[in-house]
């Protein structure tokens, strides 16, 4: 009777888990790790998609914004936009966004991509009432700088189309926009919740910056990229800059390549 009850609520597996405890049942679905042998074949799916995505940044995010997986692009793309920072394995999306020092700095149009994630953050705290954890992490992100400001801020009374993600890179601005991907009948709660974000590059300099951004053909010295920007051989291809895992452009997890030395025609 419970399990029909979810079913006709279309509640979300943790949900689903919730209820059944309420009600004096054991929880019936998984809440595996990531890392877990459980969930090999979903992860393999997910290198499989970090592959493809070569050159275009894409990262996996867990329930609470935590990027779990990263491949090349978005690693190497933290490496050019934060030279100067130190940055461990926890890495969240949120903190990119709101706290400073970070990103937060160099997003150009800070307000009205601030606006949509805040909505977005809104929707899933609005499905998880009871989770202390993402009350929580509501609280730090609403008191976050700027962000009681936002209130009068007018971007949704004319709202784009579409919001770019505009970053500042020197003298440039790259603009990349966003897609939302989630697996479409998972069977683990941990694997309902993860979300693949892929970014594309919303206009043609930003698409020639990330074209230029993986040559690595000119003679050492000489800049590859644009005044201020670091080419990939000063940053080195075997290193895992962000400290989460990564997958390179052959779709091989950092993990494994080890000490191996990439082919000079790979």
């Amino acid at each position: 009777m419970v399990d029909r009850l979810a079913e006709a609520l279309d509640l979300p597996l943790r949900a689903r888990n919730g209820l059944l405890l309420s009600a004096g049942f054991a929880p019936r679905f998984g809440q595996c790790s990531i890392d877990d042998g459980e969930l090999s074949q979903a992860r393999e799916a997910l290198e499989f998609i970090l592959k493809m995505h070569h050159p275009n940044p894409v990262i996996v995010l867990d329930r609470y914004w935590n990027i779990v997986m990263g491949n090349r692009a978005h690693d190497l793309l933290i490496r050019t936009l934060l030279p100067d920072s130190s940055l461990g394995g926890d890495l969240n999306s949120l903190d990119l966004v709101f706290l400073p020092g970070l990103l937060r700095e160099r997003i150009r149009n800070w307000p009205e991509v601030a606006t949509a994630v805040l909505r977005r953050l809104r929707r899933q705290m609005a499905n998880s009432p009871d989770d202390e954890k993402m009350r929580a992490l509501w609280d730090r992100v609403r008191n976050s700088p700027g962000v009681a400001e936002l209130r009068s801020w007018p971007a949704w009374d004319r709202p784009a189309i579409l919001v770019p993600l505009q970053i500042r890179l020197g003298e440039r601005t790259l603009s990349w926009f966003s897609t939302l991907a989630v697996f479409g009948a998972a069977g683990d709660v941990t694997l309902e919740e993860l979300v693949i974000e892929s970014f594309y590059p919303a206009d043609p300099g930003t698409r020639e910056f990330v074209e230029r951004l993986f040559e690595d053909k000119q003679p050492a010295g000489e800049s590859t990229l644009f005044p201020g920007e670091i080419s990939l051989s000063e940053i080195g291809a075997e290193r895992n800059l962000t400290g989460f895992p990564c997958i390179d452009g052959r779709g091989i997890p950092e993990r494994s390549q080890g000490s191996k030395k990439a082919s000079p025609n790979q």
